[in-house]
């Protein structure tokens, strides 16, 4: 007890900085598609969001440059300045101009997010509280998206100016709440990196690449696949529903719970599942990919109190498939000499998804309605369980999840 007492008072301002970022950062990301809908059309603010991701993806070396280099919590205070720009954009009014300013500087500030918070625990964390630190920042995290997201229906609709303030407050808020944090103690380099061998194979990375995949296939192929479809259904999702919240038509709270849980559900989940001994887990993971499939399939045919029921079983269904998947993983990589590679490649597949879903979503919503492009988002989850199936039916995995080290919670919203 006194182990954790420490964890959170002592880092109590990083806590503090995750939710107000990700309540900021988080709710311009859910209003991008109604704010992009009053001065553009939909399949143009898709396809923005779509460049702005592969803008993002472009930016990942230099940013892990810039930590390394000048220190994560000085790099966190940089990319918290550039998201408040971000924001204040829309103080004068929502505009083309205004709009693009803000879903570029944001993404900027999402780039130097990620990395950096994960760095900076890194820094701090030892073998004995790693746990507990990622641990409490998936729940600080998903807790400010979550409030985020419920308060979309108060301010969806409202005036640029207003927008501007209560995200401009928030990242304030999150700006100075960093400011206050510890310092770095060390830097995460190759010297100090688990895997430094993993981190320094540019030369051949096409070939390196290939050889990681194919040596852990099927469960890479699979894993990759799965973050990938999960993406664009996540993507698709993240831009209708709150179009749905802006028309006012169905329960905007309901609708809002039903967001929220897609991240801050899994918190909850994965530690469930990951306490459960699994002697065979193909069944496990078939079960998840078929509940993950049909809650999607599921999740556009009512917007009211089932919209919360199938977005919680799309969650339980993703992690129940990819929790046994990293356990898979982990089982066949016997030399454990590309894990940053294979870490990256799993990220990568997962923002490929994230930047298709927008640009899907922005055609498939005028062309189809939202409720049949939510269905149609969910076809990709359905085909990666066609593959599994043809992929294992003559396999037996037989390991145990106590086995492996915990799975990295991938947050189910844009990040």
């Amino acid at each position: 007890m006194t182990g954790r007492y420490k964890v959170i008072t002592g880092y109590l301002a990083f806590w503090f900085f995750l939710v107000f970022f990700k309540f900021g950062a988080g709710l311009q990301y859910t209003l991008l598609s109604p704010l992009g809908a009053r001065v553009l059309p939909l399949w143009v603010v898709g396809a923005v969001i779509f460049v702005s991701s592969i803008f993002q993806m472009f930016l990942d070396v230099p940013v892990g440059f810039l930590l390394d280099k000048y220190g994560y919590k000085k790099m966190l205070m940089v990319g918290t300045a550039i998201t408040f720009l971000g924001v204040v954009a829309f103080l004068y009014g929502i505009t083309t101009i205004s709009l693009l300013a803000s879903i570029f500087l944001v993404a900027v500030g999402w780039t130097f997010y990620t990395p950096g918070t994960n760095a900076y625990l890194l820094s701090h964390a030892k073998k004995s509280t790693s746990v507990k630190f990622f641990a409490y920042h998936d729940v600080f995290a998903s807790l400010g998206i979550a409030v985020g997201v419920m308060v979309v229906p108060f301010i969806v609709n409202a005036t640029g100016y207003v927008i501007s303030l209560w995200l401009s407050v928030a990242i304030i808020l999150a700006l100075i709440a960093i400011y206050l944090a510890p310092k770095d103690i060390k830097k995460i380099t190759m010297n100090t990196s688990p895997h430094r061998r993993t981190h320094h194979q540019r030369r051949y990375v096409l070939t390196n690449i290939y050889a990681a995949i194919k040596r852990l296939t099927p469960a890479s192929t699979l894993l990759l696949l799965l973050n990938c479809a999960a993406g664009i259904f996540y993507g698709i999702v993240w831009f209708i529903v709150p179009l749905i919240i802006a028309m006012a038509v169905y329960n905007g709270a309901l609708l809002s719970a039903g967001l929220a849980s897609l991240d801050f559900a899994v918190v909850i989940i994965a530690s469930f599942l990951s306490g459960k001994s699994k002697k065979s887990l193909k069944k496990m993971i078939f079960t998840g990919l078929l509940v993950f499939s049909l809650s999607g399939f599921l999740l556009g045919m009512s917007f009211g109190i089932l919209f919360i029921i199938f977005a919680v079983l799309s969650t339980i269904g993703e992690e129940m498939a990819s929790l046994p998947l990293w356990a898979w993983l982990h089982e066949l990589d016997e030399t454990h000499n590309q894990d940053g590679l294979m870490s990256g490649l799993i990220s990568l597949s997962a923002d490929v998804g994230w930047a298709i879903g927008p640009l899907s979503a922005g055609i498939l919503y005028q062309w189809v309605g939202p409720s049949l492009a939510i269905e149609l988002g969910a076809i990709p989850i359905a085909a990666v369980l066609l593959v599994y199936y043809f992929a294992t039916r003559t396999r037996v995995i037989t390991l145990s999840l106590f086995t492996v080290p915990p799975k990295p919670h991938y947050p189910r919203h844009k990040s």
